[in-house]
């Protein structure tokens, strides 16, 4: 007797639950037909690698691969408009949720702006709430807490158009980048940027320690060739 073959599972709530655009829902990398070879390699190697760069909290001396190098390491994905950093950053997102169920594939999507605005609203909120009692603030607040406790804590979190957030004299972004990054690479939680600035550029947007640091805690991958938007 036949029975029936079990409906594939529905990921959407996954992606959703990520915040990954609409548009790179369940893409992964094998279907970026147009990613170069090289960049192919790369973000192919670092899944594969995923069990020795994300070392969880409750990781034991056993858990500790032999080949330390790669504990935290995560990706730069930088080049021209158009030239897919996205699209692969989302495709790693995935294939990362797949292949490891569970705890250890938790995703994150958050443009780097995003990021920087959440802080400041909730700053703000909570300032309201703690000055009023107002029930409605302490609600924003806390929604808008446990988005920032996702981004310091799960495994991965893909950091999207850095240097595209607003900069001021206080160096207010550069400052919450620098901690965010480093506080993420210290605990073994890798983390995917994309950015149109070049590595040799980000002393000027950030600091020159952050571009220094950087080339420790990312991989980095040119994303060279025509605007695929336009193609």
């Amino acid at each position: 007797m036949q029975t029936a073959e079990a409906p594939a599972r529905d990921m959407s709530l996954v992606w959703k639950t990520a915040k990954i655009p609409v548009q790179h829902w369940g893409l992964g990398i094998d279907s970026l037909t147009r990613l170069q070879p090289r960049v192919r390699q790369t973000v192919e190697d670092f899944v594969a690698t995923w069990r020795e760069r994300h070392i969880p909290a409750d990781a034991t001396m056993a858990d500790i691969p032999e080949d330390r190098s790669r504990i935290g390491k995560g990706l730069l994905l930088f080049g021209n408009a158009g030239t897919g950093k996205t699209t692969t950053a989302c495709a790693v997102l995935a294939a990362i949720r797949q292949q490891y169920p569970g705890a250890a594939g938790r995703i994150l999507f958050v443009p780097f702006a995003d990021y920087v605005q959440a802080l400041i609203e909730h700053r703000n909120w909570r300032d309201l709430y703690q000055a009023t009692g107002d029930e409605f603030a302490r609600e924003k607040f806390m929604a808008l807490q446990k988005l920032l406790d996702k981004v310091l804590t799960w495994p991965l979190v893909v950091l999207d158009d850095m240097g595209k957030e607003h900069h001021t004299a206080s160096g207010y972004a550069a400052d919450v980048f620098d901690a965010l990054i480093r506080g993420r690479y210290r605990n073994a939680l890798p983390t995917i940027l994309t950015s149109n600035n070049k590595p040799g550029d980000w002393d000027k947007v950030y600091n020159a320690s952050m571009q220094s640091f950087l080339s420790e805690a990312c991989e980095v991958v040119p994303m060279t060739g025509e605007d695929l938007r336009r193609a």
